[in-house]
């Protein structure tokens, strides 16, 4: 029942860090989108995800894309590596 409670407890974890750094990673992209620099877009990716992510930012062939990667302790199975990947197509400066 313990070994159970673990593998449930630590799917969950697994499941709301995913959720976070995808969300990180899409916020990231559309601020590369909108013309910020990769400083301002990590920034961003680190408020909302936390400071124990990384995040590596780049722009081409008009889309700014974002990889964020983060650990996840599981006990029994040791650390799980997450990784989010968002892109978000230039826009235009009239």
């Amino acid at each position: 029942v313990a070994i159970l409670l673990a593998v449930v407890a630590g799917a969950g974890a697994v499941g709301g860090e995913q959720v976070r750094i995808q969300q990180a990673a899409s916020a990231a992209a559309r601020e590369l989108a909108r013309g910020s620099d990769s400083g301002t877009a990590t920034g961003t990716a680190h408020r909302i995800a936390g400071g124990q992510i990384s995040v590596s930012c780049g722009q081409s062939g008009g889309y700014g894309h974002v990889v964020v990667r983060s650990g996840v302790h599981l006990p029994l199975l040791g650390e799980v590596e997450l990784r989010a990947e968002a892109s978000a197509r230039t826009e235009q400066q009239s």
